[in-house]
């Protein structure tokens, strides 16, 4: 079965979504997750709610969210690329 590894999905800069459309990992200097930035704020003292803000927007309720989270702690996390390394 051949199979394609990775997706493509902007080729520049200007084709990708707004800054602030995806959950931050870690609260800013004021101590707040998210801004004002994207499609709509996301900003919140509390992590959860910050969440909520961002996937809320999208359909996902409580349930999904936790399912997308816990998905994201399997696999491999590289410093280089997080961020926060």
């Amino acid at each position: 079965i051949d199979m394609k590894y990775g997706r493509v999905d902007a080729t520049s800069p200007d084709q990708c979504s707004p800054e602030g459309n995806l959950p931050d990992a870690e609260a800013g200097d004021e101590g707040k997750f998210g801004g004002p930035g994207g499609t709509a704020s996301t900003e919140d003292t509390a992590a959860e709610w910050h969440l909520r803000k961002v996937f809320y927007r999208m359909g996902l309720g409580d349930e999904e969210i936790v399912a997308l989270s816990g998905a994201h702690t399997f696999g491999r996390a590289y410093a280089d690329r997080s961020g926060l390394g």
